[in-house]
């Protein structure tokens, strides 16, 4: 019997720890929902070559300034940097090959180590990439 009240009394105390807001507002590092800068982050192409996507991807990154940190063809993730004004601006990039429905590109840009949340800035990199793709 002690046995299940401890049991019990441990289950409490453990789903009272679950709130619904995972991350307190005084922790994150944007006040953007996830979702609408995920959706900012992501682009979907119809070119299913995927060797030829991350082509166009690491001539978009270089034409922007961005030295190549590390290219993983094998699962398609992309490591980059820039230096600006003595400021550090990083990217990741995967690339999601999406079967008879092309090719899904998102890329996650950190200033400082904050995400950025400017839409531009995604603007500008997906309209190169798009260029540099037909």
């Amino acid at each position: 019997m002690k046995i299940f009240h401890l049991f019990s009394v441990v289950v409490v105390l453990l789903l009272a720890g679950c709130n619904g807001n995972s991350i307190p507002t005084s922790l994150r590092l944007t006040d953007l929902p996830t979702g609408q800068l995920r959706n900012m982050q992501m682009r979907q192409f119809d070119q299913s070559d995927i060797n030829r996507v991350n082509q166009a991807v690491i001539k978009t990154l270089v034409s922007l300034d961005f030295q190549i940190v590390r290219v993983d063809d094998l699962s398609h993730l992309i490591e980059v940097i820039r230096l600006e004004n003595g400021h550090i601006m990083q990217a990741n990039i995967m690339l999601i090959s999406m079967v008879n429905h092309g090719t899904t590109v998102r890329i996650a840009l950190r200033y400082n180590q904050y995400p950025v949340t400017s839409p531009q800035v995604y603007q500008e990199f997906f309209d190169t990439l798009s260029r540099n793709l037909s």
